[in-house]
């Protein structure tokens, strides 16, 4: 038995395979994050890790497994943990969505220069980027900066709290903007800059290795007996893909949750010209010698709940009635053609290939006769311009995708993903398990107990598919024409911004 723990940015998910990944139980709890001003958005990591011990071993104990193989942890990007030499917390989080460091962004970019960095790193200077929020909290908290042990992400705290050691895998490490990939290792440059030494830091090793026993109080408390091993595991857009069975070039997944994410791998690491005017990203997959990028759509899911419930009162009340979830109401009633109406998905400034955050939602193409069900049906296919906006600047940036892999609660809606398949002129698969990112850090704990000879022989064993959606003809020329209209949307509506 196999245990994928899934830390995300606002709650846990463990969940128990055996090794042809049948889910056997699972638990979920969530966490919250605090906000405040200036883009301030922090997490009390001692609570994540509470929670992330609650789910681990009401998951385990509920399936009645006296033995588990090993556990490997999928986690959220970017945020920063300082702790002490035991590994306990002394500040909360600095999240991957904490912007208070785009001003410590914006000297690393002065000092190294914007270009030259994502030469070196993979990374465009942004504030998201870890190595930028251990800069600021010497401005934020200098106590806490200079006392401090350690800084790390979720990788290394859950795996330390677990039993493990203080390791970060190359997926996460090389997310920082503080890892060199010419060298594969930290930039000791880019660490004196931020004024960190490398030993406080992370040990970099490689997903899907071990890095510790399972502590003997968490094995008593599921009443598990042998070892437990711990895997190296990785970023959750990786792990999410590992686990939707993207595990070579020209394979993508669409992952719609809160945001719409959409990943594929490289064979060599990549800093062309094309990814950097993308603000697309180039780091390490969880696979050995292999890149990843991804594109973002921050309102993917978030946008269908605004939708939801600024519009659709009338449909919650017939849903309720029908006894039937709200989306699956809308898709029943959606309309049956292709729209007109494209609703600019932009409403917290956009995402790849923009990156404009300046830039706002719109509504195009309303007449009388627009309902509820043309608008549902313009949501979903607008957002669905914007993956091939982006799907267009990966092929500018010569990376060409014809197989998409989609997970995430988008892909329950199977009129989306036949819209997504007709739009995108691309085959779309519905793997067999929807927890993706889960699945991806079991295939990785499997292989460092060697359950399989490699990480792809676990995904061979573990990933399948249920449902494939083919590209319509008729639809496909009917949305590439729509979509040479939705193309002059933003740029229109950022010309009108500047006129104001």
């Amino acid at each position: 038995m196999l245990v994928g723990l899934d830390i995300g940015t606002t709650g846990v998910k463990a969940v128990v395979f055996d090794d042809c990944a049948t889910i056997l139980a699972s638990a979920y709890e969530e966490y919250p994050v605090i906000t405040g001003p200036g883009g301030m958005a922090e997490q009390d990591a001692e609570n994540v890790w509470r929670c992330a011990r609650s789910t681990l071993v009401r998951a385990v104990s509920s399936c009645g497994v006296k033995e588990i193989r090993a556990i490997g942890i999928s986690v959220q990007g970017d945020a920063i943990i300082p702790v002490d030499a035991s590994g306990a917390a002394v500040h909360r989080a600095l999240l991957g969505m904490d912007y208070r460091s785009a001003p410590t962004a914006m000297q690393f970019s002065k000092h190294f220069g914007d270009r030259q960095l994502f030469e070196r790193t993979g990374m465009r200077p942004h504030a998201m980027n870890s190595i930028t929020k251990i800069a600021y909290l010497r401005e934020l908290s200098p106590s806490v900066f200079d006392t401090a042990s350690a800084f790390v992400t979720y990788a290394e705290f859950i795996a330390m709290k677990l039993g493990g050691e203080r390791c970060i895998d190359r997926s996460m490490a090389s997310r920082t903007m503080a890892y060199s990939v010419k060298d594969e290792d930290w930039d000791d440059e880019i660490l004196s800059y931020a004024g960190v030494d490398r030993s406080r830091l992370g040990t970099i090793s490689s997903s899907g290795t071990v890095v510790g026993t399972l502590s003997p109080s968490l094995s008593r408390e599921m009443a598990l007996v042998g070892s437990t091993m711990i895997a190296a595991g990785g970023h959750d857009q990786c792990c999410a893909a590992l686990g939707a069975g993207v595990t070579t070039e020209h394979l993508g997944v669409v992952s719609t949750g809160t945001a719409e994410v959409f990943s594929t791998c490289l064979d060599t690491v990549s800093t062309h010209t094309g990814l950097y005017e993308s603000y697309f990203p180039c780091y390490h997959h969880v696979l050995p010698d292999t890149w990843f990028t991804f594109s973002l759509n921050h309102v993917g899911g978030l946008l269908l709940r605004w939708f939801r419930d600024t519009f659709c009162a009338q449909q919650i009340i017939e849903a309720r009635r029908a006894d039937i979830d709200i989306y699956r109401y809308l898709d029943l009633h959606m309309a049956t053609e292709a729209q007109s109406i494209f609703i600019i998905p932009h409403f917290n400034g956009s995402g790849t290939p923009w990156c404009d955050m300046d830039a706002t939602g719109a509504i195009v193409g309303l007449t009388l006769s627009t309902g509820i069900g043309e608008l549902y049906r313009a949501l979903l296919e607008s957002q669905t311009y914007e993956l091939a906006l982006n799907l267009e600047a990966f092929e500018q940036a010569n990376i060409a995708i014809d197989t998409i892999s989609a997970v995430g609660g988008g892909a329950r809606s199977a009129p989306w993903l036949q819209i997504k398949a007709d739009i995108l002129n691309r085959l779309v698969r519905v793997p067999a398990c929807q927890e993706s990112a889960a699945l991806g850090a079991a295939v990785l704990a499997g292989s460092s107990v060697g359950l399989w000879k490699d990480i792809r022989e676990g995904v061979d064993n573990m990933v399948g598919f249920t449902k494939e959606y083919e590209p319509q003809i008729h639809l496909v020329e009917r949305y590439r024409n729509l979509f040479e209209a939705y193309r002059s949307v933003y740029p229109t509506l950022k010309q009108l911004r500047r006129s104001e």
